[in-house]
């Protein structure tokens, strides 16, 4: 009995625990779903990773758009992948209640994606402007570059953290989303790895399926974020006690 009452004394910490990171990993999807509209509007040699002869008008075009696009653009996805890392280290570190760990690990690459984009997307927000106006354009070519592998590399932890979360999710005894739904984002997660691994080691060259991929993933990852806050936690209680 002293069990079950130890466990039902903390079930309100869960609840408000799992609140949180929902409302967390939802915010974070949707301000950085609005970040991907915002690079749309940039030119795609811009706001997605570019073959190397491309760099320089990529430098042409930041000067054209101006400062305040790339803001908006790294602004709002930098917004939302502090929100997004704050989600999955609280969701990793929930010890793993759908799927026996799985989901911790996929918070966890997930959390490795969100750190390194935190770092390409403020070079749209801050760098990329002054850099731009510079005399010696090899500066801006050399973060460029530096934003294109990042960009690509982040795609990779992204697209399999996804997969293990959608596959634990799948195989849990009360899933949390529509089982097409996570299909689909498996999907997505396949696609991001595989596009952000082949321009990261130079196999194949594909900046539009890495940027759309991204753009799909918050939709999943937001629906996953509010059936999260609205969800209770696992109850389980010791009949032996």
């Amino acid at each position: 009995m002293a069990t079950f009452t130890s466990a039902a004394a903390q079930r309100p910490d869960q609840i408000r625990g799992d609140a949180l990171s929902g409302a967390l990993l939802a915010s974070g999807a949707a301000a950085l779903f609005v970040g991907t509209l915002f690079y749309a509007r940039l030119t795609p040699r811009l706001g997605l990773p570019a073959l190397p002869a491309e760099r320089a008008g990529a430098l042409g075009d930041a000067l054209s758009l101006g400062s305040q696009k790339l803001w908006l653009a790294g602004g709002w996805a930098f917004l939302g992948d502090c929100l997004l890392l704050a989600a999955c280290i609280l969701l990793a570190n929930r010890g793993g209640r759908r799927g026996s760990g799985l989901d911790s690990i996929g918070w966890a690459l997930t959390a490795v994606s969100a750190a390194l984009a935190m770092i390409f997307d403020s070079m749209t927000a801050v760098l990329f402007w002054p850099l731009a106006r510079n005399p010696d354009p090899a500066l801006f070519t050399a973060f460029k570059t530096w934003f294109d592998f990042l960009f690509a590399a982040a795609n990779v932890p992204f697209g399999l953290g996804l997969i293990a979360i959608l596959w634990a999710d799948i195989g849990a005894s009360a899933p949390l989303l529509p089982r097409r739904l996570s299909q689909f984002g498996m999907a997505v997660g396949a696609a991001a790895a595989a596009s952000g691994l082949g321009y990261a080691i130079g196999l194949v060259q594909l900046p539009l399926a890495i940027g759309l991929t991204v753009t799909f993933g918050c939709v999943v990852v937001a629906a996953l974020g509010v059936q999260i806050a609205r969800s209770e936690p696992a109850f389980v209680s010791d009949s032996r006690a």
